[in-house]
């Protein structure tokens, strides 16, 4: 096989497996992982295809294409009959591959620098699932923002604010960092959770191992099941999460142990047309237990209000948490 032989086939393969990113099922997933660590010229180009098929000018040249296929060459990348021609990634492939004239795979050029940076963002009460370019996968809850930042040496996520589950693509040669505040959080491949809440960082492990670093403190290690609280002023609380955590984050549960009302508001806030606030930030260091469906924030506020004798204050835009009457009675001084 000649190397544009090979070149072609490269390409061909990354756009297949492009077209069919959005319908892969977890075995596919899996079978995409093992395809671009097989080899880093299959990685070059499926992130190559990826940053073309973010050219918004590039794909009106393509959709142009597509509109008039009788004036099109025959580009040499497999066809797509679902979409009754040729793919848009499959194109796109093929011009990549005229566009360099031959001999050197366009992917390895464009392998030689970083991939650009990704902003990933989702509106209150929406959540959205982003695939990137190593087949890792970020779960991104709602009111929550990141920035992908791949680079050849290592992959770097950073959660400006919220929350989101990562689903890391296995590769020992490209550790996948996730940056919160000045927290850091460091995996190979693995299944963990990084929250930005209120002036805190928590990171939960649903599969694998996780390095936490934060400061000049010395890394932490946490292993599937255990989760990792770090405050603001640096100091850790850890414990063990329960059996079906995952499946409870994926159903949109919060399950409270415990946990500080400061954040509960904050989590629920996420969901919350109206924002929830304290009337007295010291409430915020109120213990609560229960189970609350996130996106359902009016009965999680009902709930919490009647577990903690609290009273619910619509004042429009927000909705505020304070003292009751009875209980602001008996916490006057004789």
């Amino acid at each position: 096989m000649s190397a544009n032989d090979n070149d072609l086939s490269v390409m061909e393969e990354a756009a297949d497996w492009i077209d069919r990113l959005d319908e892969l099922s977890d075995a596919e997933r899996r079978d995409l992982a093992a395809w671009l660590n097989a080899s880093s010229e299959h990685a070059a180009a499926f992130g190559a295809l990826r940053h073309a098929l973010r050219d918004t000018a590039l794909l009106d040249a393509i959709d142009r294409l597509r509109a008039e296929p009788a004036q099109a060459p025959a580009p040499p990348v497999r066809r797509r009959a679902a979409l009754g021609g040729w793919s848009r990634a499959g194109l796109i492939a093929a011009c990549l591959l005229v566009l360099v004239g031959g001999g050197v795979l366009t992917s390895r050029l464009l392998a030689e620098r970083a991939e650009p940076t990704i902003e990933l963002a989702t509106a209150v009460g929406v959540r959205a699932d982003h695939v990137l370019s190593d087949a890792s996968t970020i779960r991104l809850n709602a009111d929550s923002r990141a920035s992908v930042a791949y680079g050849r040496a290592a992959r770097d996520i950073y959660l400006r604010q919220g929350d989101a589950v990562f689903e890391v693509a296995k590769n020992r040669q490209r550790p996948f960092n996730v940056m919160a505040g000045d927290a850091k959080v460091t995996a190979v491949g693995t299944v963990f959770e990084v929250d930005k809440v209120d002036s805190a960082v928590e990171v939960r492990v649903f599969e694998g191992v996780v390095r936490v670093s934060q400061g000049d403190a010395p890394p932490r290690t946490l292993r599937q099941g255990e989760w990792l609280l770090l405050a603001a002023d640096h100091t850790a609380s850890r414990g063990r999460l329960a059996a079906d955590s995952y499946d409870a984050w994926r159903g949109d549960w919060l399950e409270a142990d415990g946990m500080p009302l400061k954040y509960v508001v904050a989590r629920l806030n996420r969901y919350s047309p109206q924002a929830l606030a304290l009337r007295d930030p010291r409430l915020g260091e109120l213990k609560v237990t229960g189970r609350f469906k996130l996106d359902r924030p009016a009965e999680a506020v009902a709930m919490i209000s009647a577990l903690l004798d609290l009273k619910v204050e619509d004042a429009g835009a927000r909705i505020y948490l304070g003292p009751s009457a009875a209980s602001a009675r008996s916490a006057r001084p004789i």
